[in-house]
């Protein structure tokens, strides 16, 4: 998209927004470790040549600064040129200060080019000053229909985020979502008391609206109410971590992960995918965490993290991996979070899900008629199966033996469980009997979902408490919970992982 140069603009002509534009950008550029190296630039041309497929002109013996400026000339006069440039200098300096004010500028570029005949930079000074990102992300969730969950971590200001929603696909009978997010923003500063810069947003997005032919879709967005973040929410936030077995190498995974934190429904966000061995897997999930609680710094809800295991992996124990590991004293997962287990074979396997949903009903209206169910040690499969679907209100299977082992009579006990549509099971990792007994009896007594939850967070609690060097020896270190809610269901996995992985 590029701004019309025929067009005049309140304040500056839209040629001379679009040349500022372009000289900022081009001093960002200049102004990057890479492209002041020339193999740096090289390097950088390379990938815009071969991404691009047109040809971008060699640094060579050019002045650093004018170079730039034909680089920036030469991409804004291609669709998709500019995000092009910036995803390219990404390459090198991933997240980079530099990188974050390219985008920030790309963003403006693009508001420019949607908002032809206004000049934005009035609203620059009023926006810049909110900067709640709970609020930001709450309204800016509200404004596109939740079509956008998460702020871009270049959006740390209500400029940026109207900046970035600037052009958003947009139905033809809605309000274009950075108006709507104006006009939010409006209302929140009514509520605080700022009448004068709220009322000065309102005429702007007045004249807009008069503008485009939207006056109507204006008028039922400034009758909303106003919500804002307001008390922390009773929903949590939830990361899950879905390991795929490679179906090549039996010891490499696919790893896909989502982030959710949407009080107002499910809408997970996919990030990328990767293709790790076995033993860096403890590493890579320490990586996601640290990404997500970065996007969340001001969340204020509670945080559960979900990891969806193949057979292979559910003797690992995950619960237990560590964040920051390169720590003196790393921190177990257990401590900060509530962490359960979910089965890769029973999401994959849709001719499993009709009595899987069924039974999570019965576990979520019907909690106190729900029951649980020891599997007996040597008992056929066959028998168990048949004894949890005979009886429609067992939600919870205490396993014989430890799945993700060698054991053909574990694989049987755990796919019975799977077939019969059973939503929680427990087991312990160690074998250890009358402990493990003692606290599985205390951990399903029939109290409904969350007393399940909690009560398996206490044993591990209890286990915590006698520290690194002893904790082995507490049953609460080796219990494992897997609590499968359909409702809870990934999406299509994010790029740069196996084609197969978002089937």
């Amino acid at each position: 998209m590029t701004a019309g140069g025929g067009h005049e603009v309140e304040g500056r002509s839209a040629a001379r927004v679009r040349n500022e534009l372009m000289a900022e950008m081009a001093g960002v550029l200049a102004a990057t470790d890479t492209v002041r190296r020339q193999t740096g630039a090289d390097m950088l041309v390379d990938d815009l040549c071969a991404e691009l497929r047109l040809s971008v002109e060699p640094r060579q013996d050019q002045p650093l600064g004018l170079w730039a400026r034909r680089v920036v000339k030469t991409c804004s006069e291609t669709d998709e040129g500019l995000q092009t440039l910036v995803r390219c200098l990404g390459y090198a300096e991933q997240g980079s200060v530099n990188v974050l004010a390219l985008w920030r500028l790309v963003d403006e570029w693009e508001a420019a080019a949607f908002f032809k005949d206004t000049d934005l930079h009035p609203l620059r000074p009023i926006l810049r000053e909110v900067r709640s990102t709970a609020l930001l992300t709450t309204l800016t969730r509200r404004a596109s229909h939740s079509r956008t969950q998460e702020l871009e971590e270049w959006c740390d200001t209500a400029w940026e985020v109207f900046l970035r929603l600037a052009g958003d696909n947009t139905a033809a009978d809605e309000l274009p979502p950075s108006m709507a997010f104006l006009s939010l923003v409006s209302e929140y500063l009514v509520k605080e008391g700022r009448t004068e810069d709220a009322e000065h947003l309102r005429r702007w997005n007045r004249r807009e609206a008069q503008l485009r032919g939207h006056v109507e879709e204006l008028a039922v967005w400034q009758q909303g109410e106003f919500v804002s973040p307001g008390e922390p929410s009773l929903h949590p936030a939830y990361l899950l971590i879905q390991f795929e077995p490679d179906g090549v190498d039996p010891d490499s995974f696919w790893v896909a992960h989502w982030r959710q934190s949407d009080s107002d429904g499910w809408h997970p966000i996919p990030g990328e995918t990767l293709n790790l061995r076995r033993d860096e897997l403890p590493a890579a999930v320490d990586r996601l965490i640290e990404e997500a609680e970065e996007r969340w710094w001001d969340l204020r809800q509670p945080v559960v993290i979900e990891f969806i295991l193949p057979w292979a992996l559910l003797g690992e124990p995950v619960e237990w991996w560590h964040k920051e590991s390169d720590a003196a004293v790393p921190t177990p997962l257990v401590m900060d979070y509530t962490v359960v287990v979910r089965s890769f074979e029973r999401l994959r396997k849709a001719a499993w899900h009709r009595p899987w949903n069924k039974r999570w009903r019965q576990l979520k209206d019907r909690p106190a008629e729900s029951r649980s169910y020891w599997s007996l040690p040597n008992q056929p499969a066959f028998d168990l199966e048949r004894e949890l679907k005979d009886d429609q209100q067992i939600v919870c299977l205490v396993l014989s033996e430890p799945p993700g082992t060698d054991s053909p009579a574990a694989r049987q006990e755990f796919i019975a469980a799977l077939r019969a549509g059973i939503p929680a099971i427990l087991w312990d990792r160690s074998g250890s009997g009358a402990e493990f007994r003692e606290a599985a009896a205390d951990i399903v007594q029939e109290r409904g979902l969350a007393g399940v939850l909690e009560r398996t967070r206490g044993w591990r609690g209890k286990a915590l408490k006698l520290g690194p060097d002893e904790w082995h020896r507490h049953v609460g270190r080796h219990l494992a919970l897997l609590l499968d809610d359909p409702e809870r269901m990934p999406g299509p996995s994010g790029s740069g992982g196996d084609p197969h992985s978002a089937r």
